[in-house]
């Protein structure tokens, strides 16, 4: 039996919303796509959707109390919170530039955590 997905496509900024339709597992049809963009995006964001997780970490001995940190890559959507979680006991002491990585592959997911800051002394 057919069922219809609406994603909507990030793939460009036109944003639009795209109708998948799925039968057994499998991408039948795609309509309301712009461009090739828009088909590949939301395809592969119906099979298998994923996010930068973007987040603070504490500090310690420094005048910042927070440091912004996000992911080096895209992890799958279902693991954020728990990636979520496993940061959230960490503590970071400067100095940190950004782009530094700060906690290295966090509940066993293959990124890292980057500084989007930098943590002065």
């Amino acid at each position: 039996m057919a069922v219809e997905e609406k994603i909507i496509c990030v793939g460009c900024p036109m944003g639009c919303i795209v109708t998948l339709t799925v039968d057994g597992g499998k991408v039948t049809d795609i309509e309301g796509n712009r461009c090739k963009q828009g088909e590949k995006y939301t395809v592969e964001e119906y099979r298998n959707p994923v996010r930068i997780l973007s987040t603070t970490l504490l500090t310690r001995g420094s005048v910042r109390p927070l440091l912004p940190v996000r992911t080096s890559a895209p992890i799958p959507r279902t693991k954020m919170l728990e990636v979520a979680a496993a940061l959230a006991g960490i503590m970071v002491s400067p100095p940190v530039k950004i782009g530094d990585i700060v906690v290295s592959k966090p509940d066993g997911i293959a990124v890292d955590m980057i500084a989007t800051a930098d943590l002065p002394d």
